[in-house]
């Protein structure tokens, strides 16, 4: 689009041209998904982060002290090879104010009330940072002397730059970045060490696009800092974390209180007041076991992790103020990992033995971690929203080029006009829903705050033991006391808070349930159904389908884009109660600070409870969260309302505008590219399978069966065929059929078919991606009964379709001959209601950690749908084993019957789709719980178009 934003930019400045310019200008806005690591130091952080990019040296780790203040960014260098740091510091008047601050505390200057109790700093940390930026050189200086740039001299630290390190290794860049993240506390000899003045460290990695370009990992200390600019942004962080990481050593993993009070005191930072949708416990060090044990390793290993990863679940459960947030169980997930493992793993060979290898590379679940963050970073909805995006700008210009005001164009704006105004009046309507349950709960939340002010406020005196220390701290800093030093295992005091605890406690479901993070709430859900209806119109009005094409890429943008602004907004929404009183509250908090002397301390505490009662604190906080909900309303119906109308405006009420450039060759670019943008491409990671037989090739004989590696990819699996010599070869899992012409591997994934390229074909099978550079000829395996059936081949390649003629047509498979495949995959005229070869798979799916039976799934599909694909998704369940196949007819619908010996169970009637798609769902389900007490159960299949007629039927073992 560059070359496109060029030729605009030539032209002379028109209403039109600017507008087009700005869209273009937003197509690259790319918001990455945060994943925030947790841990305490030790944990195994760096390490984890290190094996998952494949860089073992690029986190510096080991025997040296992590810095527990440093956050750090891991984020992909796409621009060129090189490894880059760039290192953000704390202003030179933070760095002062806190020595200031740590100096004063060391030589006892603090102004002290008698009636107080002795309040004894260890100031380990404090002692730490000036060892470790001054060494010895800092003994017996005052903030003036400190401050000399003689004693350390960083030039972009007094010039608020970044520091910035480019590198050709990730080890050289680590030695580099040490000091600035690492203390070295044993060390003999003096290193200065510069992690006091560093805020945020960010790490750009190349060569990792698949698991980073979207997506940023950030290593965080599990509370806040002292340091208001690290703090903010620590705060910052957490609030768009998408996904939060605990990270535990496995031996400590339950009884450790640090990884859980993390959980406890963020869960406000990224859930209610964030946007975090996940939450993974990470059990680090599973290879760490007693050197008797070691014989019998693996079992021991293994068996250790599902018995920790049970009793972490059962733990999280219990956490209540967590739950509250993530109810749902796929919001929670724990791994068991060894970074050491799975390095020394990936070092060694792939040899003979490659099944043994690939089970242990998959034991320390690294590639289960990695798989995880490619589906974070999901690549190819973003480059599929890009074109879209592209397609939609290219068809305005398009049709402005050629097109003139005439009556239609009127006659559609009068109809997309009056749908605005009828879908904004809807989301009017629908704001007062939340508004009046937020009201009603405010209003509940106020008087209980008023009723028992006093008695939470004595619950913060009694946190702060009565020392003026703290208490002076507290007024100082807006209500806040942040823990340093050894008392960091302390929690922070926060007024503010606590003050807010009741309303917070009130409104707590309703705002769950507006404002979910891991589901569509029911705000969201209005915005997603707002429609201009632009589709309606294109059959009546073919003459401004190209408009109609850009309005419909506007408004989907737009409420993406609205999306994004609700959960923003909902942050702010959710911290307006304690906001607003520390507003409210910051002349007192300010004048308690003030008094010193005897009786100083009760003075500063009678200060505070005046200023509550005369301020009317929490019915501001109430109007001023009421304020927030209109303010969203407005937010939403202004966006929406001006910027459709905008887009109306520019795209029908302009006249023709033929001196806009030709962009013929780029639209047709963007229509090839969008043929093959729903495809996946293939991301080749190994795992071993158990081979399973397929129907074999009718009337061949010598068919080889060539070495299968599969992948466990998180979304759908990839097949690694290795082919040692020149042959026909069949593959035991998809059942293709390769006539090769030498050695070679070839990788196969199944893709999604995109049947809007497809005109009146429809698909008979799987779309395959084939990367197979010495094939003869494919064999593709059918499904059909009738020899009469016209079959033929959809070859996508270079954002063109080619159907392709086949050679010949067995019972079993579609041979043809193309000799570079890509993505390939049978089609069909027309939707056919013939009857097809068919299979009934039968999944028993477990209720959660109980000895409950849970959910039979059962799935009709084509034969020719690899039964491993549906295996693969329906992981956790055990697939049973039984006679599947049978005949069913597209269109038609069965019913399943379930007999027991004095029970019987009719599920409703269901539509057979003969469905292609690469994501299965179960057809009927069955819940074995309200037959706990039956041994077997038999299942019978019917075909309720021909009176009830039997076409499978199969007995399984239920007890």
């Amino acid at each position: 689009m560059q070359r496109v934003r060029g030729k605009l930019d030539r032209m002379p400045s028109t209403q039109l041209t600017d507008f087009l310019r700005s869209k273009i200008d937003v197509l690259d806005e790319d918001r990455k998904e945060m994943v925030g690591v947790f841990g305490k130091t030790g944990a195994g952080k760096s390490s984890l982060i290190n094996a998952i990019l494949g860089k073992t040296k690029l986190l510096p780790s080991g025997n040296q002290g992590a810095c527990t203040s440093v956050m750090i960014q891991v984020e992909a260098n796409m621009i060129n090879e090189k490894y880059i740091a760039e290192i953000e510091f704390i202003t030179v008047q933070d760095w002062k104010d806190e020595l200031w601050s740590i100096l004063r505390v060391k030589s006892g200057e603090e102004e002290e009330d008698e009636d107080k109790e002795i309040d004894v700093e260890d100031g380990d940390e404090d002692d730490h940072k000036i060892k470790a930026l001054y060494g010895k050189e800092g003994h017996g200086k005052n903030v003036e002397e400190l401050m000399d740039k003689k004693l350390f001299e960083i030039p972009e630290f007094y010039s608020s730059c970044k520091k910035k390190f480019l590198c050709d290794t990730a080890e050289e860049l680590s030695k580099k970045i040490a000091c600035y993240v690492l203390s070295d506390s044993n060390s003999d000899t003096f290193e200065r060490m510069y992690w006091p003045l560093v805020k945020c460290l960010t790490i750009k990695v190349p060569n990792c696009k698949d698991l980073l370009e979207h997506v940023v990992l950030v290593d965080l200390p599990g509370n806040g800092d002292c340091n208001k600019s690290r703090d903010t942004m620590w705060k910052s962080f957490i609030g768009n974390c998408s996904v939060v990481w605990i990270v535990s050593d496995i031996s400590r993993a339950i009884s450790e209180k640090e990884s859980w009070e993390i959980l406890d005191s963020t869960v406000s930072l990224f859930g209610p007041g964030g946007e975090c949708r996940s939450i993974s416990f990470i059990c680090t060090k599973t290879d760490d076991i007693e050197e008797s044990a070691k014989d019998n390793a693996r079992s021991i290993i293994l068996t250790r992790n599902e018995i920790t990863k049970k009793k972490v679940r059962d733990k999280f459960n219990k956490q209540k103020d967590v739950k509250k947030h993530f109810s749902d169980a796929e919001s929670f997930k724990v791994f068991t990992v060894s970074s050491k493992k799975y390095n020394m793993e990936k070092q060694s060979e792939l040899d003979e033995k490659a099944e043994e290898w690939l089970n242990a590379l998959y034991d320390t679940e690294i590639p289960l971690l990695q798989d995880f963050l490619r589906n974070l970073n999901d690549h190819h909805t973003r480059t599929s929203d890009y074109i879209s995006g592209v397609d939609g700008i290219l068809s305005l210009i398009q049709a402005a080029r050629n097109s003139d005001m005439t009556n239609s164009k009127e006659e559609v704006c009068q109809a997309l006009e009056q749908k605005l105004a009828d879908n904004l009046k809807c989301i009017v309507q629908y704001m007062e829903k939340p508004y009046n349950a937020f009201d009603q709960c405010l209003s509940k939340g106020v008087q209980q705050s008023e009723d028992s002010c006093e008695k939470l406020m004595n619950k913060v005196w009694k946190k702060c033991r009565g020392q003026y220390g703290i208490v002076r701290c507290l007024c100082e800093n807006n209500g806040i006391y942040k823990p340093k030093g050894k008392k960091k295992k302390r929690k922070e005091i926060n007024v503010n808070e606590s003050l807010a605890s009741c309303m917070r406690t009130c409104i707590d479901e309703e705002f769950t349930y507006f404002f979910p993070n891991d589901k569509c709430g029911p705000i969201r859900k209005k915005i997603e159904d707002f429609t201009l209806d632009t589709n309606s119109l294109v059959e009546k009005h073919k003459s401004v389908s190209l408009h109609l094409k850009f309005l419909n890429t506007e408004e989907k943008k737009l409420k993406t884009q609205l999306i994004r602004d609700l959960l923003d907004k909902k942050k702010q929404i959710y911290f307006t109660l304690p906001d607003s009183i520390k507003d409210s509250m910051h002349v007192s908090y300010t004048n308690a600070s003030m008094h010193k002397g005897k009786g100083s301390l009760q003075r500063m505490k009678d200060e505070l409870h005046l200023n509550m009662n005369k301020a009317n604190i929490f019915r501001k906080a109430k109007k001023d969260m009421m304020d927030g909900l209109t303010k969203l309303k407005d937010h939403m119906v202004m966006q929406l309302k001006y910027k459709l109308e905008e887009s109306i405006r520019m795209s029908l009420h302009t006249p023709n505008s033929s001196f806009l450039p030709d962009v013929t060759e780029d639209y047709n670019k963007i229509k090839e590219l969008m043929v093959c943008s729903s495809t996946i491409p293939v991301t080749t990671t190994l795992y071993p399978r158990t081979e399973l037989q397929y129907q074999t090739v009718e009337g061949e004989t010598n068919v080889q069966e060539p070495r299968i590696i599969t992948s466990q990819h998180i979304r759908r699996p990839t097949y690694r065929l290795q082919f040692p010599e020149a042959g026909l070869f069949q593959c035991g899992l998809t059942g293709l059929v390769f006539e090769m012409a030498g050695k070679g591997d070839v990788r196969v994934k199944m893709s999604q078919w995109d049947t809007s390229v497809l005109g009146s074909m429809t698909p008979a099978g799987p779309l395959f991606s084939i990367s197979c550079p010495a094939v003869l000829q494919l064999h593709l395996p059918h499904c059909m009964c009738d020899d009469e059936e016209v079959l033929s081949v959809a070859h996508f390649t270079g954002g063109t379709m080619e159907i392709v003629k086949p050679l010949k047509t067995t019972a079993s498979h579609v041979v043809v001959n193309i000799p570079n495949p890509s993505l390939v995959g049978l089609i069909r005229c027309g939707l056919s209601t013939l009857p097809v070869q068919s299979r009934v798979l039968l999944f028993l799916c477990p209720h959660g950690n109980t000895n409950q039976k849970g959910m039979l799934n059962v799935f009709l599909l084509p034969k020719n749908v690899p039964t491993y694909e549906v295996e693969h998704q329906q992981k956790g369940s055990t697939f049973i084993q039984t006679s599947s196949e049978c005949t069913l007819s597209p269109g038609r619908k069965y019913g399943l019957f379930c007999k027991m010996v004095d029970y019987n169970i009719h599920l409703k009637s269901r539509m057979f789709d003969g469905d292609f798609s690469p994501n299965f769902l179960p057809t009927f389900q069955v819940n074995l719980e309200c037959i706990s007490d039956a041994k077997n159960m038999n299942l019978t299949l019917l075909d309720r178009e021909t009176n009830d007629q039997k076409v499978w039927e199969c007995v399984v073992q239920t007890g």
